[in-house]
Parts: structure tokens; C-alpha cells; sequence
């Protein structure tokens, strides 16, 4: 609104990833301090990249 009162040009950027659904529970539980950093030990991902399929 302030950009149309004075005429400037700005842009709007968001994200829209999948449903929402997910986004807005995972916002939900930032916003009342209930997630916590997780960083994988390297026999987590090795044994997570182990499952995915091999690709020629």
C-alpha cells in the first residue's frame, strides 16, 4: 500500500513449497521455541544415502 501512495516499484518474493500444510505446522512449532537443531552424524547420512537408488 505505502508503494502505491508514493508510486515506488518494489517486489514481493515468497516461497510456496508443496500443500502449506506442513510449512505452516513447522512455523507453528518455531514460533513457540519447539524445534531444535539436528545436525546427522556422517553413519547417519552414509547409512540414509545407502537406501537411495543407484543412478547411471
Amino acid at each position: 500500500m505505502k508503494c502505491k501512495e508514493t508510486g515506488e516499484e518494489k517486489n514481493i518474493v515468497f516461497g510456496l513449497t508443496g500443500t502449506g500444510y506442513f510449512d505452516m505446522v513447522a512455523y507453528q512449532r518455531f514460533n513457540d521455541g519447539e524445534m531444535s537443531d539436528y545436525i546427522s552424524t556422517d553413519e547417519e547420512l552414509e547409512k540414509s544415502l545407502s537406501k537411495l537408488p543407484k543412478v547411471e
